[in-house]
């Protein structure tokens, strides 16, 4: 997907690492209870159970988002407004860029007032803000047609080490959004995307891979290659369901 704002969009910004390792239930539960044993629980997360994430991605006309990886593109873009536990107050317009293995988030802060808009297709919301993101959206909607495609939906428990910037997140009974692209509206109804409870691990990190998570995840999983956002829309595509 083409990038109009940031010609070199690493430069001078934070880059991390980031593994996704496919877990089965019972691979999930032992893990988390080794993990337990050596990392700290995100001081964000309300409870054991961690929190619920829904996000809206967004993506062009021509689907290059969906495509991407299969095109063989390294440089990578996915643009999402999140917002945690169905709390309207807090809602973040984000992008996810990555190359290779690495990655680089960029976030912007927008109303609720501003999420509605762009959920009926005015995107103009963004032509007086400041931050960079927020004109690449809106540059990418008139020259590429961005727009709400699928919601994805799970519970994120995360962890992360004192000492150091790892984190490691577990995502549970990840979902897609089946009947509308309004991720607050009351009536929406989700579809589990896993047959058999499969757990989503993530984990990023700075520089070295820590040789104590080495440990912890031998025999752990299979190494997941594509996004929660293909999962989710392969999940509509299964189902003859378009939301446009």
């Amino acid at each position: 997907m083409k990038i109009p704002i940031y010609e070199n969009p690493f430069k001078d910004r934070p880059k991390r690492h980031e593994i996704k390792i496919l877990l089965s239930y019972p691979q999930y539960v032992e893990l988390r209870a080794r993990v337990q044993g050596v990392l700290t629980p995100d001081p964000h997360m309300p409870g054991p159970d961690g929190y619920l994430i829904r996000s809206v991605y967004l993506d062009t006309i021509r689907d290059d988002g969906y495509y991407e990886k299969d095109s063989g593109v390294q440089h990578r873009d996915k643009y999402r407004i999140r917002a945690y536990n169905n709390d309207d107050s807090f809602i973040v317009l984000e992008n996810k860029e990555k190359i290779d293995d690495r990655i680089c988030k960029t976030s912007a802060r927008i109303s609720r007032a501003d999420y509605d808009a762009v959920m009926r297709g005015d995107f103009s919301v963004f032509e007086k803000r400041e931050e960079p993101l927020a004109k690449e959206v809106l540059a990418l909607h008139r020259a590429h047609g961005l727009t709400p495609k699928v919601i994805v939906e799970y519970y994120r428990e995360a962890f992360t080490h004192p000492l150091s910037m790892v984190r490691v997140t577990f995502d549970r009974m990840v979902a897609a959004g089946m009947n509308t692209l309004d991720m607050f509206d009351e009536k929406l109804v989700t579809s589990p995307v896993f047959d058999k409870r499969e757990v989503i691990l993530e984990i990023k990190y700075d520089d070295a891979f820590p040789m104590y998570l080495k440990q912890l995840l031998q025999n752990s999983g299979i190494r997941l290659a594509v996004s929660k956002y293909v999962i989710c829309r392969d999940k509509l595509r299964q189902n003859y369901i378009c939301l446009q």
